[in-house]
């Protein structure tokens, strides 16, 4: 397939009309509509038109072109034609295939939503016809967007919930005391150096490594082994790496860590009082922090439940629709989820590229948020449409104020950023009226929270 950008096609809003340029002979346009968003266009170009495409390329080439025994500006067209054909081929195909895509699109009443796909080419000096594959916006019909009903979950801040981050926080405030004349326990720290072999190779080395023993260790049996040692005791340990194991050239093999302790350190948690309060922030009194921690659960737990509100309303505007969804469209959303993924999970610490097996499988598992996405974008479209919701100046500097604060940066600094970058502005005035669209259906939404 041949990818071709025809002059004013990018793909804007969905239903922008484009501008193609005018004059162009085609002699013959077939329209097959393959879905109601896609159709496939067989166009004939008319020989004229080629003939004319030549004529503009060896105008232009007469000028410029060096063949040995003539001078520039006076080579004979039969000649040119010997030592440029290709490159004549090559540029008027070039020019032909936008041209004459455009002027079918005029001439059939089709608006493309993306750039379309050449698929097959029959181009001669006297004949030139080819198919192309094009996205059209498809006609949305939604049953109801106002009045929709959702119920989400309850917001409730559980005791328990105040107590698990009270109990985080008194471990974030934790000291580490040296230990004396007594063997190292589970729920002790090793302060050690470190070696790690791997088949009488060395992978690693740490110094003044903080080693916590535990009860369940990622590799089984490590801290068993360090159960007993003193401080200044050396001390091989004996793992296999797990299957699992993140570089999965040491997966299932045994690796030999040689740990020399500097230091036993045992974990003390402060007491939960006033005192404690005041060194966990701006507070008088546990009371104080206690209601904060529950102040900001709350808060979270509330941009949950909007998010959740969200999805369902988003959910219901999908089954209320009924539409097709260009399959490209789709393919180049999921194909920006697949990317998405990988580069989140290679931020995690995956140092690896994912192999052909894992990307089908990461493309199969997007597949259905892809297909999701590319409706939500339609239908957020048409109603805003429909209800005449747009990006207005005000819109712009409240995203901007965000964003700058975002990313600590003045203010201006943002507009200018986005007044230069078209693109982006566009990109961003898309998910302005995106989000006010959402915020237009829950308005007009009923939301039972009892």
């Amino acid at each position: 397939m041949l990818w071709v950008q025809i002059p004013s096609l990018a793909p804007v809003r969905q239903d922008e009309e484009f501008e193609f340029p005018q004059g162009f002979m085609i002699s013959k346009v077939a329209v097959k509509d393959i879905s109601s968003c896609e159709k496939l266009i067989t166009i004939h170009v008319a020989p004229d038109q080629i003939k004319q495409e030549y004529n503009v390329f060896y105008a232009k080439a007469e000028k410029v072109a060096k063949v040995p025994g003539f001078r520039p500006g006076k080579v004979p067209r039969d000649i040119l034609a010997i030592h440029y054909k290709d490159t004549a081929r090559e540029e008027v195909l070039k020019n032909l295939i936008p041209k004459s895509l455009a002027e079918a699109c005029r001439s059939k009443d089709i608006h493309p939503i993306s750039t379309p796909t050449v698929q097959r080419i029959d181009f001669e000096q006297d004949h030139f016809n080819f198919d192309a594959h094009v996205e059209v916006r498809p006609k949305i019909k939604i049953d109801r967007y106002k009045g929709l009903t959702v119920k989400p979950k309850p917001l409730q801040v559980q005791d328990s919930e105040v107590s698990d981050i009270m109990k985080r926080i008194q471990e974030s405030h934790a000291k580490f005391v040296p230990i004396e004349n007594r063997e190292a326990v589970i729920g002790d720290y090793l302060i050690c150096d470190y070696v790690c072999n791997v088949g009488g190779k060395q992978i690693e080395k740490r110094s003044e490594d903080m080693i916590a023993l535990k009860e369940k260790d990622y590799l089984e049996g490590f801290s068993n082994q360090l159960v007993g040692v003193k401080s200044g005791d050396k001390r091989d340990v004996k793992v296999i790496f797990p299957q699992n194991y993140t570089n999965k050239k040491f997966a299932g093999k045994e690796g030999i860590f040689q740990v020399s302790v500097k230091e036993i350190k045992t974990r003390e948690l402060p007491a939960i009082d006033d005192e404690f309060a005041k060194e966990a922030g701006d507070f008088q009194t546990v009371n104080d922090l206690t209601q904060k921690i529950r102040t900001d659960i709350e808060t979270h737990k509330k941009e949950e439940q909007n998010l959740e509100i969200e999805n369902a309303l988003l959910d219901l505007l999908i089954q209320n629709s009924k539409f097709d969804v260009p399959k490209r469209m789709v393919e180049r959303r999921r194909n920006a989820l697949v990317e998405d993924t990988i580069h989140r999970l290679k931020h995690q610490g995956l140092n690896r590229e994912a192999d052909a097996q894992e990307l089908e499988t990461l493309r199969q598992k997007m597949q259905p948020e892809a297909e999701r996405q590319v409706k939500i974008s339609f239908i957020l479209d048409e109603v805003a449409q429909k209800e005449k919701i747009e990006a207005q100046a005000a819109d712009f500097s409240a995203k901007y104020e965000t964003i700058a604060k975002q990313y600590r940066k003045p203010f201006e600094e943002i507009q200018e950023h986005f007044e230069k970058n078209q693109n982006e502005k566009e990109s961003l005035l898309l998910r302005i009226v995106s989000e006010k669209t959402i915020q237009f259906v829950k308005d007009h939404a009923v939301i039972k929270t009892a």
